[in-house]
C-alpha cells in the first residue's frame, strides 16, 4: 500500500481504542499514536496509525506512520471501492423500484376504489333506464287505448 496523500488527510477516521489491539508508541514524547481509517481511491477503509500531533495547523507535527492492516495485493482497494459502490448503486436502486411499487400499489387500490364507485353509479343509471323504458311502455298503451277510443 501507498504511503497517505495530503488529500487522505480530510478523509480520515479516528478509530474507537480497544485495549487488546494498542496502538504502537510514537516518537513523540507528549503524544500517543492513533488508530484512523484511510478513505482515498487507492486505500479505501484501510487501517493505520499515526500520531495525533500529524494533524493539527500548528504546532509541531510527528510524522509517525505505520499500517494497521497488512498490505493488500495491487489493485485490492480500487475492487473493492468497485464493489462497494455497485452495492450502494444496487441498494440505491432498489430503493426507487420499491418506491414506485409502492406508488403503484395506491394506485391500484385507488383505481379499485374508483372503480367500484363507477360500478355504483351504473347500476343506479340502469335501474334508472329501466324505470324510463317501463314509463314510456306504460305512456305509448295508454295513447294507443285512448286512440282506439
Amino acid at each position: 500500500m501507498s504511503a497517505s496523500s495530503s488529500r487522505s488527510i480530510n478523509l480520515l477516521h479516528v478509530g474507537n481504542l480497544r485495549d487488546d489491539d494498542p496502538c504502537p508508541p510514537c516518537d513523540c514524547q507528549d503524544a500517543i499514536s492513533v488508530e484512523r481509517t484511510a478513505w482515498t481511491d487507492d486505500n479505501v477503509a484501510g487501517r493505520f496509525w499515526n500520531c495525533k500531533n500529524t494533524l493539527p495547523a500548528e504546532g509541531p507535527k510527528c510524522k509517525f506512520f505505520m499500517w494497521k492492516d497488512k498490505e493488500m495485493e495491487k489493485g485490492y482497494y480500487k475492487e473493492r471501492r468497485g464493489k462497494m459502490r455497485f452495492e450502494l448503486k444496487r441498494k440505491e436502486e432498489f430503493s426507487e423500484v420499491s418506491k414506485v411499487q409502492k406508488k403503484l400499489v395506491k394506485l391500484q387500490q385507488a383505481m379499485e376504489a374508483d372503480k367500484q364507485v363507477f360500478e355504483t353509479q351504473l347500476m343506479e343509471l340502469m335501474k334508472q333506464n329501466k324505470m324510463l323504458k317501463c314509463g314510456i311502455f306504460v305512456m305509448v298503451i295508454l295513447v294507443i287505448a285512448m286512440w282506439l277510443k
